[in-house]
């Protein structure tokens, strides 16, 4: 008996769907132009949300902008923050070799399920932190009932 070299079937072969997803994967990266400036495009900062009893805490870190460059909305139950960081042009006769730094326009929403009161939140700026403090509708926040036995 000798042995026989498998041979791919086509898509009769379990690992066809995997197969085809690689060379549709490969195609979309051989398209997608890749330039030194591609990251200012999908900057987005950092962001952390809290939950205390009384507000929900959200810090998002935006090192390198000022407060003026910074725009807060709110919609319905979302908050929503823009920005833009500019590339500072740098000559070369500074010896620069590598760019890291994200630069261009962000906009980041978060969605708080419960609601919120829109026209008591706190923002405050330091250190490159963005910190906002979001109130709770009275509705929202938690309440103690206490059960009864008879």
């Amino acid at each position: 008996m000798s042995l026989v070299k498998w041979k791919d079937t086509g898509t009769l072969s379990p690992w066809s769907p995997l197969r085809d997803l690689e060379t549709r994967m490969n195609r979309l990266f051989k398209e997608f132009p890749v330039t030194a400036n591609w990251p200012s495009f999908v900057w987005a900062p950092a962001a952390d949300l809290r939950e205390t009893a009384d507000s929900y805490l959200l810090d998002v870190d935006v090192p390198g902008l000022t407060k003026e460059e910074i725009e807060l909305s709110v919609v319905d139950n979302y908050i929503t923050i823009k920005g833009e960081r500019k590339h500072e042009t740098k000559e070369e006769k500074e010896g620069y070799h590598l760019f890291e730094r994200y630069y261009g326009s962000f906009q980041r929403s978060f969605e708080i399920a419960g609601g919120f009161d829109a026209n008591n939140i706190a923002a405050r700026y330091e250190n490159g932190v963005l910190h906002l403090t979001v109130p709770k509708r009275e509705e929202a926040k938690p309440k103690l009932i206490e059960v009864k036995v008879n």
